[in-house]
C-alpha cells in the first residue's frame, strides 16, 4: 500500500464529496486534509483505495475504503 495523493482545504473536501467511483460521497465541512492510499498490483489480496480524512488540527475524522483502484 502506498500514499497515492494528498489534498488540503477545498480540494480535500471536494475529493471526498464526489460520489463513487471517483470519491466516497462524504460531505463534511470539518475535512481539511485527505490522504488517499492505494494498493498496488503487486500487493497481496483484493485491490482498494482508502480515504483518510483529518480536520484542521490533524485529528483523524475517519477512514473510508473503496474496493478497486
Amino acid at each position: 500500500m502506498y500514499k497515492y495523493e494528498e489534498y488540503h482545504g477545498d480540494k480535500a473536501r471536494s475529493e471526498c464529496a464526489m460520489p463513487s467511483p471517483f470519491g466516497i460521497g462524504v460531505d463534511d465541512p470539518r475535512i481539511e486534509r485527505v490522504e488517499i492510499w492505494a494498493t498496488g498490483f503487486n500487493d497481496p489480496g483484493p485491490d482498494y483505495c482508502e480515504f483518510r480524512m483529518y480536520d484542521a488540527h490533524g485529528a483523524h475524522l475517519g477512514t473510508q475504503r473503496m474496493e478497486g483502484y
